[in-house]
């Protein structure tokens, strides 16, 4: 009820001020920033949404395209992709971008739609859209260090190690500078103030990971006086997800457990994105499975499962309209070429109709001309026949599949010691079926394929953020 009243005094005083007096957009941009992202849910996104209509009003497009990005931000946040991609697609589609827009603005579209694109596993697209805005952003510490973390989080997915943790360096020197700066700035925000704090945290993980405990305690102390200053939920989960990381490797259980606990509240009341939720869940099965406590790590397995099944579906129907998009763009450009071929062809045509009929008067000659068309027989390519096996579950399904893709199996078994009906089951993942097809085909449960897929992630140390469709295709390349 409360926050019914709260939201309805917002939208009345938003109504009254805009007509009262002719809102700057600077003023709009502010209100939009200072919109609680850690936190934000449906009721952020009505406010947006209300703020848009006004700058649509006022003709203020820089404000329009931060309102559409906030409200992709958000959505990806809560792991709805689809919506995330509507609304940054609408920028595009409503030609808010131009030569005149704000650098800000610019580089909030392309950093968020890399964003978008990594989380999908399409790297290269992310870092190309992050590179178009790189020059631009130098000697800027604010969008410097926003940047260099980006491209450290798409570097360490690479496993481009020394890459991300120059990065991560870089990031978190530039956001110190941003904040040193702060007072003196003209524009300044709660929200990019808190977000600033976040590269510390990260860059801790980053030295975590690469074994360098003391490096990684230096910051993560840092990270952790930094969270007692501000108080953000952004900067609580990702300091606390990192301490625990450190204080498991420092063998200081009770510690760790503590953080994941915070973390997995943050994650269960703030954040609907699988994603954060995985990191927590995947951490607290080593944490239990370390603690000795099999029950405990039962049920975070379980659970895990369930959470990475709902995530592949998400991601699966964006990919798909992603493809879908990319197939109508395609399918423009043949259509073009194809009205050019034709009128080429017809011209062509009419150039031999007329030599021909000139030619049959001169001589007085009939020419009969039978054309005659070559139509090529086309068999079942391998393809067609290994997913035909594979359907029928026939034993003769991994023999031609590794016809179909030599060296499969091979690098299968130096990654780990797997028998034939795991590199089996290995191949339709990399064949890209569902969960659902892979039970129909097998005969079983679509928990027991869940199961299945699981143990091979451990086997073959696939990271938990790593989608395992994105990690068997990148195993042949």
């Amino acid at each position: 009820m409360i926050t019914k009243f709260l939201s309805c005094l917002f939208f009345f005083s938003l109504f009254f001020y805009s007509f009262s007096q002719r809102p700057t957009e600077q003023s709009l941009k502010n209100i939009i920033f200072d919109i609680g992202f850690s936190t934000a849910g449906s009721n952020e996104i009505k406010k947006i949404d209300r703020i848009i209509s006004i700058c649509h009003r006022e003709n203020y497009k820089d404000c329009e395209v931060f309102g559409y990005l906030k409200i992709a931000n958000i959505y990806n946040k809560n792991n709805d992709i689809k919506k995330a991609f509507y609304y940054t697609d609408l920028v595009e589609k409503k030609k808010l971008i131009t030569s005149d827009t704000d650098f800000e603005a610019v580089f909030y579209f392309h950093t968020i739609r890399s964003l978008l694109h990594q989380k999908l596993g399409e790297r290269i697209k992310a870092l190309k859209l992050l590179d178009e805005v790189a020059v631009r952003a130098k000697g800027k510490p604010y969008f410097e260090y926003l940047l260099e973390w980006q491209y450290a989080g798409i570097y360490n997915e690479m496993n481009e190690k020394d890459k991300a943790l120059e990065a991560y360096k870089k990031a978190y020197l530039e956001s110190k500078k941003y904040r040193e700066n702060y007072h003196s700035e003209s524009e300044k925000s709660k929200n990019k103030l808190a977000n600033s704090y976040k590269p510390t945290a990260y860059l801790s993980g980053m030295y975590l990971e690469m074994g360098k405990m003391d490096s990684a305690r230096i910051y993560i102390e840092e990270a952790l006086r930094n969270g007692k200053k501000i108080d953000e939920k952004g900067i609580q989960y990702i300091t606390s997800i990192y301490a625990a990381k450190y204080y498991f490797k420092a063998n200081d259980l009770i510690k760790a457990q503590h953080h994941l606990w915070i973390c997995k509240s943050i994650a269960v009341h703030y954040y609907k994105s699988e994603n954060y939720q995985k990191a927590v869940i995947g951490d607290l099965i080593n944490l239990y499975e370390k603690m000795g406590e099999k029950d405990s790590a039962d049920y975070y397995s379980r659970q895990l499962l369930t959470v990475q099944s709902i995530n592949d579906a998400q991601n699966k129907v964006q990919r798909d309209l992603l493809d879908e998009k990319q197939a109508a763009e395609e399918r423009g450009k043949t259509e073009e070429k194809n009205k050019l071929i034709y009128l080429c062809v017809a011209l062509l045509l009419s150039m031999a109709f007329i030599v021909l009929y000139f030619f049959y008067f001169k001589k007085r000659k009939s020419i009969n001309v039978v054309p005659t068309e070559i139509v090529p027989v086309r068999n079942n390519d391998l393809f067609e026949q290994v997913t035909t096996l594979a359907k029928e579950n026939s034993p003769e399904f991994l023999t031609r599949f590794n016809d179909y893709c030599p060296g499969f199996s091979e690098k299968l078994v130096k990654a780990a010691d797997l028998k034939n009906s795991e590199i089996a089951f290995c191949a339709f993942l990399y064949l890209n079926f569902s969960t659902k097809d892979i039970a129909a085909y097998t005969y079983t449960s679509v928990r027991t394929v869940q199961t299945k897929k699981y143990r091979l992630r451990k086997k073959l140390n696939i990271p938990n953020e790593t989608d395992t469709y994105i990690w068997f295709r990148d195993l042949m390349k």
